[in-house]
């Protein structure tokens, strides 16, 4: 029973330690620097989407400037040629057609136009407020950052003392049980030995889970003190001068 009492002082200690350092990490100050963190990181990817539907507006807007120049260019070598009085009938009624379909053309490329230069004020406007967001969301968090840092430091001589008893502690205690502890405190099932809870007609259940005792725990228990929980694997102990039948 001596790695028991061991154990136990083990996650007394552990429990203050885990306490202070929630006390920091876990307080409504660090909680909201998470926060502000998350938000700037989903204000960043908002920008770099805008920065991409900006490119496309760019794009869009290059082909467009050049098919209106291509476009103007066509027409201005069509009207030189419609003045050359050698020019057949035909010709010319070619040259009027390929005038029609520049000016159709032309028409296209201009109801491109006006919901282009929309896209883009929208864009430039989402960007803006994206960044003013970003900005304001990185000042929280480093502000934020700067108090959990100060907490942190203002509490680290006890976080190191109780680091040095636990470091202490850990040799003293059988390798396996060790193993175990670790095993189940990774598993977030804290406190990972727990009392066992007595019933009515002396019935034995898990205080961590609620789970009463197999007949193969209860007799574990009742003979060694010690068993582990057929549910949540925790390390289950007979209270201090309690007994309980098999």
């Amino acid at each position: 029973m001596a790695d028991l009492k061991t154990i136990l002082k083990y996650q007394d200690i552990d429990l203050k330690l885990r306490r202070l350092t929630d006390s920091i990490e876990k307080s409504e100050t660090a909680k909201r620097g998470a926060l502000a963190r998350n938000e700037f990181e989903a204000a960043k990817k908002s920008m770099e989407e805008t920065e991409r539907n900006a490119s496309d507006v760019v794009e869009t807007v290059n082909a467009v400037t050049g098919a209106t120049k291509d476009a103007q260019a066509k027409v201005a070598a069509a009207a030189e040629r419609v003045k050359d009085k050698e020019l057949t009938s035909k010709e010319r009624k070619q040259l009027i057609s390929e005038l029609e379909a520049i000016k159709a053309k032309l028409s296209e490329n201009e109801k491109k136009v006006e919901p282009t230069k929309k896209k883009g004020e929208k864009i430039v406007d989402e960007y803006t407020k994206q960044q003013t967001h970003a900005k304001k969301m990185r000042d929280i968090y480093n502000a934020s950052k700067e108090k959990v840092d100060k907490d942190r430091q203002d509490k680290e001589k006890d976080l190191s003392e109780l680091k040095r008893q636990l470091d202490e502690l850990r040799p003293n205690i059988d390798k396996e049980l060790m193993k175990v502890y670790d095993g189940l405190a990774a598993e977030r099932k804290f406190p990972p030995v727990v009392e066992a809870h007595i019933g009515e007609r002396d019935s034995l259940s898990c205080r961590g889970c609620g789970l009463q005792l197999s007949q193969a725990g209860r007799s574990e228990l009742t003979d060694k003190g010690v068993c582990r929980c057929d549910n949540c694997r925790r390390v289950i102990y007979m209270p201090q001068g309690a007994k309980a039948k098999k």
